[in-house]
């Protein structure tokens, strides 16, 4: 990233590329909890991530980081910084998308929302299981 000022252009695909990195690594969470994800019917609902007509909840790898966000937050699995870093990523990511304007934020939001994505992540990591020590990741 530039020193301090980024075009539109790179911040909205920066804003993307974080935003696909905040939502795989939410979904890698999740799989790895699958079992208890798939059982928890209520939660799943309110965040739509069920299907109601084969009565089956939705893949984590299939969902988008708003029922993720909404899911995460209805389980509280997340603390509310790392829900709010997904709403605003999610946010400003969709500029991509957008025909009208919307806003990007700056570079300097950008470089925050990574160094909150990297505690998020760090909280992911440190809820993983490992099979032992010797795969536990380190800084």
């Amino acid at each position: 990233m530039k020193s301090s000022t980024l075009t539109p252009a790179e911040l909205i695909l920066a804003w993307a590329n974080l935003g696909s990195l905040l939502e795989g690594s939410v979904k890698l969470l999740l799989s790895v909890y699958y079992e208890n994800y798939k059982i928890d019917i209520n939660n799943l609902k309110s965040a739509n991530a069920y299907d109601h007509k084969k009565g089956v909840a939705h893949s984590p790898d299939g969902l988008t980081l708003e029922p993720l966000r909404k899911y995460c937050a209805a389980r509280q699995i997340l603390e509310t910084d790392h829900l709010t870093l997904m709403e605003l990523v999610q946010q400003r990511r969709n500029a991509i998308h957008a025909f009208k304007d919307r806003p990007i934020g700056d570079a300097a939001e950008f470089k925050n929302s990574v160094r909150r994505y990297l505690a998020l992540l760090r909280e992911i990591v440190r809820r993983l299981p490992y099979p032992d020590g010797d795969y536990v990741p380190r800084e």
